[in-house]
Formats: C-alpha cells, structure tokens, sequence
C-alpha cells in the first residue's frame, strides 16, 4: 500500500513585500509538523516540494526535526507541477475584471493601499479577491490566459501524483493550496468547476493524505492540523 502526505506550505509573509518566503510562524508549523511524523513514526521514501521558496522552506522546517533525532529522511526532489499557480494568471484576469466590475476595482485599491502600508486588511481584500479571481479562471471566462488556462493548469498538476514511483510506501509532498485542491477533486473524481470548493480552506502546514489504487489516488484525509495544538499556530493566509 502507498500514501501521499501532501503538506501545504507553512505561513508565508502576506503582509511583506516577498510572499514567497515563510514567517516565524510558519518556520514553527514545519518544525512542529516534522516533530508529529516523527511521534507518529511515519517515515517517507520520498520526499517532493515545487519549485518555490516557501514551499522549499517548509520541508526543510520538516526534515530538520527528522536530522537532529538522526532519523534517515531524502532529500527533497523539486517539480514544478505542485507549484502554485502562477502570480500572472490572477494578475492579468484582475486587471479585466476591474475594468468591468466597479465593485472589485474599489476593492482592488483598497487591497494595493493596504499591501504598500503593511496593514492587516491587506489578507482579507486578497481572500476576496483572489476568491472572485479563481472564479472566472475555473470557468473560462476570459479564456485563453497567459501562462496557462485552469484546465492546462490541472493537467500540469496531474502529474505531480502520477510521477510518483508506485514502489514507494510513503512520500511526503510540500505544495501549496491551489495544488492540493486539485488533487482532492481529481481523486474525488469531480468536474474541474466544483474544484473551488476544497480551494477556500486549506490551512498552513495542514497534511491531506491519499492512498494509492489501481486507478489513482484516494483520499483517506483531509487538511489537518494534529500537529498544532495552539490556535493561535492556525492561519491560512
């Protein structure tokens, strides 16, 4: 039997200007996650991150909690398919949507004006925004996109999973929340527009694990955090 534990990255630097680079926060949801595998002697054959700094951080958050015990953990092999989407999708769908929708182009201000004074609505105008985002992306309203459409993009993430050697009993996997949506609603075997369902709630540092079938992959749970027992450690954005 093989399992896919497929992490999202740990809490990445929202209010900053590089996104792509955790906080100490998230640096302690990797190190806390390594220190739960290890309690729950779940030990990886494999591990795998994307391509991206925040995701790299986090298995390396990981993987020291597994070396300073001594206990045996891969290095991490990186594949671009779990990487998040990429930052010109939403870009350049927010700039169409802005000039057709008042409502989000006062909003998307008020995000900008917020993002370059390093207040704190900067996450909640960006939950709400990228939510009206994805919409229009997952249902091919401005199609075709630059760099990709959501259903190239699905493809591209499909074969993260399908690249895994079906020898191995367990693989660690860090991505990030668009990825592992997808992957959720590809084992569920749902149309891709019912895909936004899983996007909205997946936690830093959760764990989603799979199980391997003869015909893919099943999901055996879903976006947990065992491994943080403080409340104030559970963020999402």
């Amino acid at each position: 039997m093989s399992y896919l534990y497929l992490v999202r990255h740990g809490q990445a630097d929202r209010l900053g200007k590089n996104y792509d680079q955790l906080t100490e926060v998230g640096w302690k949801q990797a190190r806390l996650l390594g220190e739960y595998f290890k309690r729950q002697r779940i030990e990886f054959d494999s591990v795998y991150t994307g391509t991206l700094n925040r995701q790299k951080q986090t298995a390396e958050g990981i993987i020291k909690s597994f070396s300073e015990d001594l206990f045996c953990i891969p290095d991490p092999i990186e594949n671009s398919a779990w990487d998040e989407f990429d930052s010109r999708m939403w870009l350049g769908i927010a700039a169409k949507i802005r000039n057709t929708n008042e409502h989000f182009a006062k909003l998307y201000e008020s995000y900008k004006k917020a993002w370059e004074e390093g207040k704190e609505e900067t996450r909640i105008y960006f939950q709400e925004l990228i939510q009206l985002v994805l919409a229009d992306w997952v249902n091919g309203v401005w199609d075709p996109v630059e760099p990709y459409t959501f259903n190239e993009y699905v493809e591209k993430v499909s074969l993260g999973p399908n690249q895994i050697p079906s020898d191995l009993k367990s693989t660690l996997v860090v991505s990030s929340s668009t990825p592992i949506a997808i992957m959720m609603g590809l084992s569920c075997k749902m149309n891709h527009q019912e895909f936004p369902i899983f996007m909205k709630s997946i936690l830093n540092s959760s764990i989603s694990v799979f199980r391997r079938e003869e015909d893919g992959w099943e999901p055996v749970s879903w976006n947990g955090t065992p491994h943080l027992q403080d409340p104030e450690l559970i963020t999402i954005v």
